[in-house]
């Protein structure tokens, strides 16, 4: 979103000016790699997921699941009952109350193995579970006094109670080892990951405990897993709703920093859920996560986890989309498209940490034949429903929802990760070969339609033989529309309102790469420093390595109240560096403060082994959450020849700096290297209050008659354009 709000105060005819200089380029260098921490492969299995498990008895048939599974090229991802419904079957063992008869959990378990073997129909996707997650829900299996509540069907037990903690991890570790095989007929694969509870801190209350409890419980359960069954992966705590800037980011101390610095060490991966949220039933006060907060989240567990633990604990992120409780009902295919746009969007910045994420599953389950609805519809988030439900059809037979879409939008993209560049943070951008193929993938942030200028150098070289788009996005009516077309170039192209599109290239030959950019991240050696108005907060981020050529980007976390500044005087190394004016996503107006991470390129030669970075913001209030840097190393230059905030040519440009910043009474301009430079001084309600001709040797502004506050330095140079903000003391 673009810089309208960037201050909270500014005019529109600030806006208007900043505006004019927008532009939405995008270039993809499609013969150059590029790796995260030696990742680069797109692998499927960990993004484009069902939420179901292989034996799952809700489809149609097992062609259909055949049919679904290996045309959209879908991997399957979790299950959370299962391992409640075992948990009310089991025994209580007689020699010691309260704890669970492991002789009954192996009988049951030897049964539920033959089962499995017998479904052949199912021993062919084995290959699609490799990164299945298992998980417990707070009720029942959190140890409160409540009771178990066995099913005539399955058991013969009288309903009891587990002890406490030790006798739960009992249970979690032997359902695991004793319920599950190695595949075919030795039983269904024992999942790889286990997340001990789904969503428990906010039923704290409801279970008569503190989250402080339940993070023992994670602790106890994780360690006991792993002693009884030594390759699985346990993780949590399954978050829900993260708000961690709320009450001054107690909700952060009293959530994630308790649970870290409580069970951590014994986590193998932290697990949340991420959705936009609508909690109304205006669309125009949804409260959209996508964007700048998803990143905020997941760098302040990242950078908080390097510091406690002296590593980067890798996610999974076990549901994500949109939620919106005002809009449940019968079905509609308008509710549809809220998620599939949150889908696309959220899983593009996922991606972006290939090599952290176990897995990244899109909420939507397959029929939901369990939901009991007050108003006799059907569950939301499903992949299948009846004819019927939808107004104007009838049928009991089930048919896709809309939700099908994302897997066919996503349903061919695969291949190795290369380089790409956005002029702006709201055109989310990805790009992968695979052999003499290469998917392009934008993703729109905007709440427009916008165009995009593709420029892609490795078509001045080689022509492609087919170019395939598909475009998802929604009609007038608010309708999920997946378009696809094949067209012979593509120069620019128009992006639905919070739309995405993948455009495949065919060519005649293999692609193959001539450069490799590899990205590394860093963390400063402190966070959540609180913000006071003129005073500099101090970080230092070491250690890093560098190239002779590459490129960085700080990422700056920051909570705030609305009406608070976003734009710091950024120093690194000691060298002023040009703040950016915007970030992923909109101004976050619908929350109750600003929570986002300003993602702000550095000149690379700025760079050193040990850096010291400085931060001023002008006023008071609030806390820069995180910091953390970027660095991309390339093996050797890359040109970036495009536009970014109206500056042409290889960026960023910091060839013109103004300083000091703030300023009191003159300004200097420094780096002029002709003799045809204006500068134009605007105050924030658009009006011009200087204008003047600038040099070598006249580059002094006085600006020593105008009041304290935030202005707007414009200067021309030969016809481009540089606008700064700048701070007068």
């Amino acid at each position: 979103m673009k810089t309208t709000h960037i201050l909270f105060i500014c005019s529109c005819a600030v806006a208007s000016l900043l505006q004019a200089q927008e532009d939405y380029t995008v270039q993809v260098n499609l013969d150059v790699q590029h790796s995260v921490n030696g990742v680069s492969e797109f692998d499927r299995s960990k993004f484009i997921i069902l939420h179901a498990d292989i034996d799952d008895n809700e489809w149609d048939s097992d062609a259909q699941r055949k049919q679904f599974l290996e045309d959209y090229d879908v991997y399957l991802g979790r299950n959370n009952g299962g391992m409640v419904w075992e948990f009310n079957q089991s025994e209580e063992d007689d020699a010691r109350s309260g704890w669970p008869d492991i002789s009954v959990l192996q009988q049951r378990g030897a049964t539920i193995r033959q089962s499995y073997g017998r479904r052949t129909s199912s021993h062919e996707f084995e290959n699609r579970y490799e990164n299945m997650m298992y998980g417990g829900q707070p009720i029942p299996l959190y140890p409160n006094g409540r009771l178990t509540s066995p099913n005539a069907c399955c058991s013969q037990a009288d309903p009891w109670a587990y002890e406490g903690y030790d006798a739960i991890a009992e249970y979690y570790a032997y359902y695991l080892k004793e319920f599950f095989g190695t595949g075919g007929t030795g039983g269904k694969p024992r999942p790889q990951y286990v997340e001990v509870l789904n969503e428990p801190f906010v039923k704290s209350n409801t279970l008569g405990t503190t989250n402080a409890n339940i993070t023992e419980m994670h602790k106890t359960v994780a360690q006991r897993i792993k002693a009884v069954n030594p390759n699985v992966k346990v993780g949590g705590y399954s978050a829900a709703h993260p708000a961690y800037e709320s009450g001054n980011f107690n909700h952060w101390r009293n959530n994630w920093e308790l649970f870290i610095d409580g069970a951590g060490e014994d986590m193998d991966f932290f697990s949340l859920h991420l959705y936009d949220f609508n909690g109304t039933a205006s669309v125009a006060e949804e409260d959209q996560r996508k964007g700048s907060n998803v990143e905020a989240i997941l760098d302040m567990v990242e950078h908080y986890s390097f510091l406690k633990l002296e590593e980067v604990k890798p996610f999974s992120i076990s549901e994500y989309g949109w939620l919106g409780r005002e809009f449940n009902g019968p079905y509609n295919k308008e509710r549809d498209w809220f998620n599939l746009r949150s889908f696309s969007s959220m899983m593009m910045q996922l991606m972006e940490r290939q090599d952290r994420m176990v897995s990244a599953i899109p909420f939507m389950i397959l029929k939901a034949r369990w939901w009991q609805s007050p108003g006799d519809y059907g569950y939301s988030y499903r992949l299948l429903r009846q004819k019927k439900d939808l107004a104007g059809e009838t049928g009991d037979e089930y048919v896709y929802t809309e939700f099908v879409k994302f897997f066919e939008l996503w349903s061919q993209v695969k291949g190795t990760r290369v380089d790409t560049y956005s002029s702006d943070p709201d055109i989310l951008t990805d790009a992968y070969v695979d052999g003499n193929k290469a998917y392009v993938i934008l993703s729109n942030l905007e709440h427009e339609a916008i165009n995009v200028d593709l420029q892609m150098p490795f078509l001045s070289n080689s022509s492609a033989s087919e170019i395939k788009v598909k475009h998802l996005f929604a009609n007038a009516s608010g309708t999920p529309i997946l378009e696809e077309n094949i067209v012979s170039s593509l120069d620019e192209f128009n992006i639905g309102k919070e739309a995405t599109a993948i455009i495949e290239y065919t060519f005649g030959d293999v692609i193959e790469a001539t450069n490799e950019v590899v990205e590394s991240k860093y963390y400063a050696t402190t966070y959540l420093q609180s913000i006071s108005g003129g005073r500099a907060i101090s970080f230092d981020i070491n250690n890093v390595q560098l190239n002779q050529f590459g490129e960085a980007v700080l990422r700056i976390g920051v909570g705030r109240d609305h009406g608070r500044s976003l734009f710091p005087i950024l120093t690194v190394n000691g060298q002023n560096v040009s703040m950016v004016d915007d970030w992923k996503g909109y101004d976050q107006n619908t929350r109750d403060s600003f929570f986002g991470v300003l993602e702000v390129p550095v000149p690379f030669e700025l760079l050193e082994a040990n850096n010291e970075i400085g931060i001023t913001f002008p006023d008071s209030g609030g806390n820069v959450s995180s910091l953390s840097m970027q660095v991309f190393n390339f093996q050797s230059a890359i040109s970036r020849e495009l536009s970014v905030n109206g500056v042409e040519g290889n960026i960023p440009s910091f060839e013109l700096k103004l300083s000091p910043n703030p300023f009191k009474s003159k300004v200097i301009v420094e780096g002029i290297n002709t003799q045809d430079v204006e500068l134009q001084l605007f105050d924030l309600s658009g009006k011009m209050l200087l204008k003047k001709a600038i040099n070598t040797t006249d580059n002094e502004i006085d600006v020593q008659g105008i009041e304290e506050g935030v202005y707007m330095f414009r200067i021309s140079v030969n016809g481009k354009e540089q606008t700064t903000k700048m701070i007068k003391l």
